[in-house]
């Protein structure tokens, strides 16, 4: 309450203030990165009329600036264009000196140039035991550029928040997926060259182009007019999740007639990955076409895709890590007529077009407005079986310590290591097998590869206004609305040479009636490749929601207030009738609604032009998340109890240093999460079938530090220091309802869980980097980079930890301590190397009409090569609650990649 009244107070200040008319002159010097003068630079505040030239010095000045928010832009022949955002709050306002890059070593040294390899976010979270830098690393923030880069091979999230904690635009629509809340990496992986244009606001700050989120928001300006006029080809050479890339990308800048025009391709693949049985194939392809119609409006239409195959990778228990001898164990593969075949294939395909209008209605007002459409189907392969035993290689029945639990015989399990440990075929999938038993069956087939496919449809519209109401005063509003629909269901892929498969429900009771049909209005359907068969239904979720801000900007301190409000609904349509719950199955659910809010202030004080501090805060609610929302969708419509808004709030604080040559940040946060919801669903063989853990009331809380220093030492020598020191943990008891997918009764309803204080997990609390960078005037440089992580706790399973779980096991024993305990793996050391080097060849040959560069880029990653950093662990969600063993069901765990490096070799035109 007292974080509420807080807010609600410093929003009842900020509002009623009225400006008084200010202007500023706003002046600076732009020279090279050889400190010399550059002369005939234009300098311009984008999106206004302000604009000028420097002279022979680098001096230039714009003179009756209102104040306000401002992005400078320095633009001239054989520099790499240059843009800055600055406020503008004082008469005279004085940016020191502007360095730029010569535009042949563009791409040897800022951050956005650093070679990267880009995965979709499904790619980083479920198929690879390695996190990878993705393509919104291009903040010069070094906490930012730490965070997504330094920082990735830890699988680190900022603050621990997910994915849904944070905003990407796209020319100003908004790219989340409203099913789960993630951002659409994987539908413009690979597009590294064209998605350089970004800006991003982190945390509780204001941002003109969004209300943003409880994280932040990023936004990526890809039209055509934002790229780089050139002409770039590469090719990159690495050991990560691909082994080659070819990318080439065409920028045409602004022609005659206003017209611009950018296209981009790149092709990525590998025949294996780092981890065994993996591969890429990855196809990204670019357009954007764009018109100033004239000096107020400009229309722009975009489309991009990254259709890609690749074979993943899975966790595993530690037991096969040691039995395989090494970390990077992988068991969706196996032998196939002497090749490798991955059981686990991922092929996605999610388009997108955007068109995208701004209209610039004089040099204080500017109104953008996004329509964007996206669809396209994701699959994942996989595994299923009738009448048969388990065919995973890692299945627990099947591991030596299963054979000395059940046996007690220590010869048997001494064979059991040594068939293990010497026959890499035992530890992988027996393709060989699976195909022989079902030559030798009469009717179905025992074993079949199916795909779990999501075919989504998704529109958007966006609009965002701005206006300068008077010199020290800006708002800005915007309305959006986005509606998805998404069919999930499983797809027939091999019959893995059977003659057909049956669409029956193997583990429901077959005593029933019916109630084995997963389709009781097709009953016992005979399956081949392509067809439909198990669950299918499909998602339908829209949001609508309006927000304003304003900001208001004084001599001595800045204030913000915002305000947001939608609504979010959904509801569930069976698209076939389950044999268990065949009243709760088929048809459309009763839509659920949810109206929310968000208020968000803070103020900053400007000691002067170099010491600021600030404080932001945030109160709000937001809607369930509809994967969350029902208990097992893909075979009922029942919701979760007591399903409601989950509130948000959160404050964070701290000082920022800015000089030119030495900068620091230092920030504190606190964010309360309540009545959050979740669901999980896995396999259970007690009971035989999919159980359903949806957990209600989850209370958690994520608290921390985080600090950065930039300093220039001198001689092209630079250093940053970052270091993010947190703790997620859970500060209730969440309640559980369980369910199971083979008889329509309840295992548990309202049944506590001990979580209190337990680790969110999935990410280290703690996270340090430290790095010396060296830039030479010989246009080379070189970086380097010593991490460590710590507090990395596993994800634990709420169903260990419940009345159940500690059931007979008597108080103040070690046991109990085991149960209810959270494993903390051991904190981790990397080091990490990158450099490059820029070669003008108009110097070496003559004959080049337009200035032409080759770039070479590299770095390595992990150089030290340590493969016991656990990146990833979980507890499995089944227990043995009759024995209270928390071995029967290990841990799985996923290893970060070893020493990795990338090539990257650029020849560009400008």
């Amino acid at each position: 309450m007292m974080q509420q009244k807080l807010l609600f107070v410093l929003l009842a200040i900020v509002f009623p203030f009225a400006a008084i008319a200010q202007t500023a002159t706003i002046k600076g010097v732009v020279e090279d990165e050889f400190n010399k003068p550059v002369s005939g630079a234009t300098v311009s505040l984008k999106g206004t009329q302000f604009n000028t030239t420097t002279d022979t010095t680098g001096s230039f000045s714009i003179s009756n600036v209102p104040y306000g928010n401002y992005t400078v832009e320095t633009n001239a022949a054989g520099i790499v264009p240059y843009s800055k955002s600055v406020d503008v709050n004082a008469l005279t306002f004085d940016m020191g000196k502007i360095t730029t890059d010569f535009s042949h070593n563009a791409g040897s040294g800022g951050a956005d140039n650093l070679p990267t390899v880009s995965l979709s976010d499904d790619d980083l979270k479920e198929s690879s035991s390695q996190s990878a830098s993705g393509v919104l690393h291009a903040s010069r923030d070094a906490f930012e550029s730490a965070a997504t880069y330094s920082f990735s091979v830890s699988r680190f999230r900022i603050r621990g928040y997910d994915d849904e904690n944070f905003l990407t635009l796209m020319n100003d629509a908004p790219m989340n997926d409203l099913i789960n809340g993630r951002s659409m990496y994987n539908s413009w992986s690979g597009l590294n060259d064209v998605m350089r244009s970004r800006e991003t606001t982190f945390g509780l700050s204001p941002a003109s182009y969004s209300y943003g989120s409880i994280g932040g928001v990023y936004s990526i300006d890809s039209r055509a007019s934002q790229q780089r006029k050139q002409l770039q080809a590469s090719y990159s050479f690495s050991n990560r999740a691909y082994d080659n890339r070819v990318m080439i990308t065409y920028g045409s800048g602004v022609m005659k007639g206003g017209w611009s025009v950018a296209l981009s391709y790149s092709r990525r693949w590998a025949d294996e990955g780092f981890i065994p049985g993996t591969f890429y194939d990855g196809h990204s392809y670019f357009a954007s076409i764009e018109k100033n119609i004239n000096s107020k409006h400009s229309l722009s239409l975009t489309a991009f895709g990254a259709p890609t195959k690749n074979g993943r990778s899975a966790p595993a228990v530690q037991e096969m890590y040691d039995l395989a001898g090494t970390h990077y164990y992988n068991p969706d593969w196996g032998y196939q007529n002497g090749k490798k075949r991955n059981a686990v294939v991922g092929d996605t395909h999610r388009p997108v077009a955007i068109l995208t209008h701004e209209w610039n209605m004089n040099s204080r007002s500017s109104l953008e407005t996004a329509v964007a459409y996206s669809f396209g189907k994701t699959k994942v392969s996989g595994l299923d079986w009738y009448n048969a035993t388990d065919p995973h290689p890692e299945y627990y029945r099947n591991l030596p310590s299963f054979v000395l639990s059940n046996t007690g015989d220590l010869g048997m399990y001494q064979q059991a290591v040594n068939l293990y440990t010497n026959n890499e075929n035992v530890r992988q999938i027996n393709w060989d097998h699976l195909y022989e038993v079902n030559r030798n069956v009469s009717d179905t087939a025992s074993y079949v590869l199916d795909n779990r496919v999501t075919d989504t449809k998704t529109f958007s519209f966006n609009t965002i206004y701005n206006k300068t109401i008077s010199d020290h005063t800006v708002i800005s509003a915007g309305a959006t609305y986005q509606m998805q629909s998404s069919e999930y269901y499983k797809e027939l892929s091999d019959l893995l040479g059977g003659k057909y498969f049956v669409n029956l429900n193997q583990f429901a009771d077959q005593t029933v009636p019916g109630n084995a049909q997963n389709d009781l209005n097709n009953p016992n359907r005979h399956i081949v490749v392509g067809d439909k068969y198990g669950y299918d239904y499909s998602a339908h979720v829209s949001r609508a929601s309006g927000w304003g801000q304003g900001v208001f900007k004084f001599s001595k301190t800045d204030l913000f207030a915002a305000v947001n409000v939608g609504s979010t609904s959904f509801y569930r349509t069976g698209e076939v009738r389950n044999g268990v719950y065949s009243d709760k199955s088929f048809g459309d659910s009763p839509r659920q609604s949810f109206f929310n809010y968000s208020f968000k202030g803070g103020i900053t004080y400007k000691a002067d032009g170099r010491n600021y501090l600030f404080v932001n805060g945030l109160i709000g609610t937001r809607a369930p998340l509809f994967q969350d929302a029902y208990v097992s969708p893909s075979t009922q419509s029942t919701l979760a109890n007591d399903l409601q808004n989950e509130k948000v709030n959160s404050i964070e604080g701290g000082y920022l240093f800015k000089a030119p040559r030495f900068k620091a940040r230092a920030v504190g946060y606190y964010t309360q999460y309540t009545d959050q919801t979740k669901t999980e669903h896995f396999f259970d063989d007690d009971f035989h079938t999919f159980v359903n853990y949806t957990l209600t009331g989850i209370n958690t809380r994520h608290i921390g530090t985080e600090l950065a220093v930039e300093a220039s030492l001198g001689n092209g020598f630079t250093a940053n220091a970052v270091a993010a020191m947190g703790q997620y943990f859970y500060t209730d008891r969440p309640k559980a309802t369980i369910t199971q997918d083979n008889v329509d009764t309840l295992l548990a309803s309202n049944e506590s869980v001990y979580a209190t204080n337990m680790h969110v997990g999935g990410s280290p609390e703690n996270a340090y980097t430290f790095g010396i960078n060296y830039r030479s005037k010989h246009y080379w440089y070189l970086n380097i980079n010593a991490n460590y992580f710590d507090n990395i706790y596993i994800q634990f399973n709420p169903a260990r930890r419940t009345l159940a779980g500690i059931d007979e096991v008597n108080a103040n024993t070690a046991l109990r301590d085991q149960v209810l305990s959270q494993q903390k793996v051991s904190g981790q050391f990397t080091l990490d190397i990158s450099g490059g080097w820029s070669w003008k060849l108009n110097n070496k040959i003559k004959s080049l009409k337009r200035n032409t560069f080759f770039v070479i880029n590299a770095s390595v990653t992990n150089v030290l090569n340590n493969t016991s950093f656990i990146t990833n662990g979980y507890e499995q969600l089944r227990f043995d609650f009759q024995e209270k063993d928390v071995n029967k069901f290990a841990p799985k765990y996923s290893y970060a990649f070893g020493t990795t490096f990338l090539l990257n070799l650029i020849l560009r035109m400008n």
